[in-house]
């Protein structure tokens, strides 16, 4: 059987067929690269709104618990007997509900205290600092009312209470805050508050200054500070982070905690009550807060930055506590604000 001359592709043909296959493939690769960049932007936003309901869970449920004193809260006439040794120091000023300060460029002011100063790693000037003074947990309610100011204060037992543990006694007449100096003031139900035993800081009386009934509660007490400072999480070394200093540390953990990496601003104002009728009259920034007694509000705005680069493909501008902020490394940004009602102030 004859065949026919066998004929092959010309140059043209090849040439043609190079040319659409190459254009196939750059759709291709486009239509990939602009998936990944879709879909990183995607995850660096979801992790951006992630972040942000995150500090609006931790920071604004501490803020609506500052300055807790019971069922009229420090809005009312209720008052407040703090009985450890040094109640005006710091962490222990529990008639504060909130302190914040905030960096000029040449000083912090209101100073900052020098145990927050003395923090590794120490609070960074782009942020400012706040402390909140709150309860930590549930109460416990009084199984058997006072037969005096020195007596026990008996609650059901639990293993949450220890030795040591500060705590304040509350109900709608009044508060007292204290010190657990007994061994086993859980397991036993019975909380002992002598002004012996070598605790620190210690109480100045065994007295709780009157008899609290069966509709008393007895609630843990914390001082936590937020603030920024270098992140130490692999990979984010060059970006500031969340962090957190609570005392007492009452689950064991290590302080000071870095909380988010990602967070490069923070900003707060703080609604004051001038006429004492529990509303906010004007709002300061911490500098300008004489008395945060009159603390009755909080608002709070971050500037929160993606993991990685390119989740932005322009430089962003935002507007961040008035004024505005240009990034440059095509990191995603987002600006969150949060209000709070500090509850326990307002009537």
């Amino acid at each position: 059987m004859s065949r026919g001359p066998l004929r092959g592709m010309t140059l043209v043909e090849l040439m043609v067929g190079l040319t659409i296959g190459l254009f196939l493939v750059g759709i291709a690769g486009a239509l990939f690269l602009g998936s990944r960049t879709t879909f990183n932007a995607q995850t660096q936003v979801a992790q951006l709104q992630e972040s942000a309901r995150f500090i609006a869970e931790r920071i604004g449920t501490d803020l609506r618990m500052a300055g807790f004193r019971g069922c009229r809260g420090q809005g009312g006439d209720t008052t407040l007997l703090n009985l450890l040794n040094g109640a005006d120091r710091f962490a222990l000023d529990f008639a504060r509900g909130v302190s914040v300060s905030r960096h000029d460029g040449a000083a912090w002011r209101p100073a900052l205290d020098a145990t927050i100063a003395a923090l590794s790693p120490p609070p960074d000037r782009a942020g400012d600092v706040l402390t909140v003074r709150r309860p930590f947990g549930s109460g416990w309610a009084l199984t058997a009312a006072m037969n005096a100011g020195t007596a026990v204060i008996n609650v059901t037992p639990t293993a949450s209470l220890q030795q040591g543990d500060l705590l304040l006694l509350s109900d709608c007449n009044g508060a007292v805050v204290f010190q657990a100096t007994n061994a086993t003031p859980g397991s036993d139900g019975a909380i002992e508050h002598s002004a012996s035993g070598g605790l620190m800081p210690g109480n100045s009386q065994a007295d709780l200054g009157r008899v609290f009934l069966q509709d008393a509660v007895v609630h843990r007490l914390m001082t936590t500070t937020y603030y920024l400072a270098p992140s130490r999480r692999p990979g984010r070394s060059a970006q500031l982070a969340l962090w957190s200093w609570s005392s007492p540390a009452y689950e064991g953990t290590a302080q000071p905690q870095e909380l988010l990496a990602g967070v490069e601003r923070l900003a707060l104002r703080l609604g004051l009550d001038t006429d004492g009728d529990g509303a906010a009259d004007a709002f300061a920034t911490p500098e300008q807060v004489a008395d945060t007694r009159q603390a009755v509000s909080a608002e709070l705005a971050l500037m929160l930055a993606g993991a990685e680069p390119g989740g932005s493909t322009a430089p962003q501008t935002l507007v961040f506590d008035g004024s505005p902020v240009v990034a440059s490394d095509r990191r995603l940004r987002s600006v969150m604000s949060l209000s709070v009602a500090l509850r326990n102030s307002v009537r």
